[in-house]
């Protein structure tokens, strides 16, 4: 997801990219990204896998973690990371998370896409957790609701690279975040945003590695301050707002925790009976845990570098 840009903003944000493009890691080998990469390997059985030998996150700001009073990411941005609410919800020893995502996806979601696509397949993932990985091939530009319908397929189409189990985020009404972080032209119709979630559930339906997180329905319930239950917890009516940050786009630290466990949750299918009492459920244990985590090198995404900073 992503802010407005003021002329001064973009300004430092086009220097950032120039940066970024020199410094980004790209997968390994002269293989373009547009070539046919090799598959990711199938999704292993749940009596004898654990999930969180190699958690890969990709996706946008939301997962990258962005904050409005640090646009170019600074101290504060870390706690709102994904993957440190991710490791917090995983109880046994592990491996961090590695959090491919990218504030700068807003900009290029094809290309950007492509390149985290491409740098997880190299990873050999156990779990790919993409919670906002398509909500810019149905938001951004989009003349038409054909236009967006057809960049949609696209996203769908990357996703179909990879064959462990992946957890996908369906698309959110943000139109709670117009005129703040998003502006009217790269606000989906109705219909295009309907069309997107029905042409999703049809396509997961026909993968077994792919569940579809209901960011949809967080995103409702956290919007009108409704109660929310996830997984026998309920946050209170009245109490629910505070999951998003101020910029009524993105998770705070407390929402961010939620999500997590909303991600266990759709992965519960894949999850051995033996390892799922290693999952921490209440999602404000989740968010204590990770406030006093650390911050690793590999938990970082690449647009928070000290090589690079970036938003969205």
């Amino acid at each position: 997801m992503k802010p407005l840009c003021s002329n001064l903003w973009c300004a430092q944000l086009f220097g950032l990219i120039l940066i970024s493009a020199a410094t980004t890691p790209q997968p390994r080998g002269s293989e373009p990204l547009h070539a046919e990469p090799p598959l990711s390997t199938p999704a292993r059985s749940p009596a004898t896998n654990t999930l969180w030998e190699h958690i890969v996150i990709i996706g946008a700001s939301a997962s990258a973690g962005f904050t409005e009073s640090e646009p170019l990411g600074g101290p504060n941005t870390s706690q709102y990371r994904l993957n440190r609410y991710i490791d917090a919800a995983i109880t046994a020893p592990h491996q961090p998370a590695r959090n491919l995502s990218s504030t700068f996806f807003f900009l290029q979601p094809e290309s950007e896409a492509q390149r985290q696509i491409a740098l997880a397949l190299e990873t050999n993932p156990s779990v790919v957790i993409g919670v906002d990985f398509l909500f810019w091939f149905c938001y951004g530009d989009g003349p038409t609701d054909q236009d967006r319908a057809l960049r949609f397929e696209t996203g769908l189409k990357l996703c179909e690279r990879l064959r462990c189990p992946l957890v996908v985020g369906d698309i959110p009404d943000a139109s709670a975040a117009l005129n703040r972080m998003l502006t009217s032209d790269e606000m989906p119709s109705p219909t295009a945003l309907a069309g997107a979630n029905r042409r999703l559930r049809e396509w997961a339906r026909t993968r077994r590695n792919v569940v579809v997180l209901p960011l949809s329905s967080f995103m409702n319930a956290v919007s009108a301050n409704q109660a929310l239950s996830i997984h026998g917890h309920t946050i209170a009516a009245g109490k629910t707002a505070a999951l998003l940050q101020s910029d009524r786009l993105h998770p705070s630290g407390q929402g961010s925790a939620v999500v997590a466990v909303m991600a266990f949750e759709s992965l519960q299918g894949f999850i051995p009976p033996a390892s799922i009492n290693q999952i921490q459920w209440d999602p404000t244990e989740i968010f204590r845990r990770a406030s006093e985590s650390g911050d690793s090198a590999q938990e970082r995404p690449r647009n928070h570098d000290s090589s690079a900073a970036s938003r969205k």
